[in-house]
This record gives C-alpha cells, sequence and structure tokens, in this order.
C-alpha cells in the first residue's frame, strides 16, 4: 500500500469517528468535495497547509493522521492541490448523469441532498452551459432582428465574465473575478451604444482599486 493509500484509509477512518461528511470537511477547508474524494481514495494527498488544517479538524495528531514519516510523506508521491482538482471531473463528464455515475463509484460519498451538494450541482451546471453558443444566438437575434451587428458583437466580451462569476460563486472570493475584461465591456458598449466614451475609461482606473477591495475582503 502505497503512502496515498494509507493516508486516504486513515482519513476517512478518522473523519468518520470526528463526524465529518466529505462536504463538512471540504467546506471547511474551502475545497471541493471531489478533492476529499481523491485524498480518501488514494488518488492524491492534500498539502502541508491542509495537512494541518485537518488534523486540527479532526482533533488527531499529525503522525496518527498520516500513520507514516514526514520525509515519506514529502516525498516522490505526486499531490494534487485543490485547485487543480477543483474542475477536473467536471471537465470529463458530458453530463449530470455521468457525475451520479461518478459519485455511485466512490464509496465513500452518497448524495445527501444537502445544500452544499445542490449548490455542486448547480454550480456544475452553470459550468458545463454552452454560453458562447448561447451569446452567439443573442448576437445573431440582436443583428437580424434589430440590424445590431456593429453592438452586439461585445456580447462575446462577456464570455470569460461569466466563467469568472461561477469561481467566485465556488471559491466564496472576490478576486477571481475579472473585472478588467467586464470594465473592457462595459466600456465598448456603453460607448457604442450611446458615444458616452468619456467618463467611461475612469471604469478602467477602478482596476487595480477593484482588486486591493477584493483582497482585502477575501482575507477576512
Amino acid at each position: 500500500m502505497n503512502n496515498a493509500q494509507s493516508f486516504g484509509n486513515a482519513l476517512f477512518e478518522l473523519r468518520k469517528k470526528a463526524g465529518f461528511s466529505q462536504e463538512k470537511l471540504a467546506e471547511s477547508l474551502n475545497v471541493s468535495r471531489q478533492a476529499v474524494s481523491k485524498w480518501e481514495c488514494g488518488e492524491s494527498l492534500p498539502d502541508t497547509d491542509n495537512l494541518i488544517k485537518i488534523a486540527k479538524l479532526l482533533n488527531v495528531s499529525l503522525d496518527e493522521l498520516v500513520g507514516i514519516s514526514s520525509a515519506e510523506f514529502t516525498g516522490n508521491t505526486p499531490t494534487t492541490t485543490f485547485e487543480q482538482a477543483e474542475f477536473s471531473e467536471w471537465d470529463n463528464d458530458d453530463d449530470d448523469d455521468d457525475d451520479d455515475d461518478d459519485d455511485d463509484k466512490n464509496p465513500y460519498y452518497r448524495y445527501d441532498g444537502t445544500a452544499a451538494d445542490r449548490k455542486r450541482k448547480i454550480l456544475r451546471g452553470l459550468y458545463n452551459f454552452c454560453y458562447p453558443v448561447f451569446i452567439t444566438a443573442v448576437f445573431l437575434l440582436w443583428g437580424c432582428l434589430w440590424d445590431g451587428w456593429a453592438i452586439a458583437w461585445t456580447l462575446y466580451v462577456t464570455v470569460p465574465v461569466y466563467y469568472s462569476i461561477i469561481d467566485c460563486i465556488r471559491t466564496k472570493r472576490i478576486s477571481p473575478f475579472n473585472y478588467p475584461v467586464f470594465a473592457t465591456f462595459i466600456f465598448l458598449f456603453v460607448g457604442m451604444q450611446w458615444h458616452i466614451w468619456h467618463p467611461t475609461w475612469i471604469i478602467f482606473v477602478l482596476i487595480p482599486v477593484f482588486y486591493s477591495i477584493a483582497s482585502a475582503v477575501d482575507r477576512k
């Protein structure tokens, strides 16, 4: 049994003993449920910061949690951070049915209808929604019905903004919001629709202000 599998077995037993569900532990660590599942299945290991947080949450020592020496834990075993694992299953699945099948294959997870579970499924649906195709449809309708070709193309600028909003909801942070692209869309749309180029350009000056405020709020 390799290090990841040993840790996964220990984490599963200690989590159950402490009365934590995978969702509850994931929320406490601010990671995805999929990340916790990968740890318990021995597919990856948490980073050092999350390892310490897990030990504190489960009220156990690092030795009891890891079950192996620090040298072994930090050796050559590849690790996956929660940022890398967050959407890995979403990217490989085509629809919600595939996601349910993946959950059934995981012996440590059962869908229990919690608010966090519903949020995960809603976010996955938004992520898989073909927003660029939707924008194309709106672009064609606007152009054909109201001759808005000259302005409608600016809607394509909102594509990265849409996905950044999903990322904000997923991580419960403000800083992932793609404010520079959003500012570009507002500047172009307002300028081309109403010819108010000035003082609309001020929205670009607010970019560092936005990220300063977002960083301060996210640290709380």
